[in-house]
């Protein structure tokens, strides 16, 4: 696993939780709640949007360096989802995913992180276990 690499990750947590599978949505709790996040490295750029209700996650790349990460997460999340965003968090690491973590827990989030083989890192609350669970049609 590609450890020394500059790394950023940008969250929005959304005022709603939802199932994709399931075609609902409700207003999202403490506990459950939806996110759109971006992530970018070295080997590769990814827009990831997770369902808390029933923890599914689709990924899309977006190949490999995108000019600036969050001027491309800023402008796609409230272009779709400005009327239920509810805040943002940008985190950057020179020091691996050690340096990613240290940033969310300096803004009191989970260090929690799902981490795959080809490099892409999305954040999660912890104790919970997002995976692929349905395709985007």
């Amino acid at each position: 696993m590609l450890e020394a690499t500059n790394r950023t990750l940008v969250i929005f947590f959304l005022t709603i939780q939802s199932s994709y599978s399931g075609n609902t949505e409700q207003p999202a709790s403490d506990e459950a709640f939806d996110t759109v996040q971006f992530f970018q490295s070295d080997s590769g750029a990814w827009r990831i949007k997770t369902f808390a209700m029933d923890q599914d996650v689709h990924v899309w790349s977006l190949g490999g360096k995108v000019g600036d990460i969050v001027t491309v997460a800023r402008s796609n999340t409230e272009k779709h989802y400005g009327d239920v965003l509810l805040e943002g968090y940008i985190s950057k690491s020179s020091t691996g995913f050690d340096g990613l973590r240290q940033e969310l827990e300096s803004r009191g989030l989970s260090t929690h992180l799902e981490i795959s083989d080809s490099g892409l890192v999305f954040w999660t609350p912890e104790g919970t276990r997002y995976r692929s669970k349905s395709k985007p049609r």
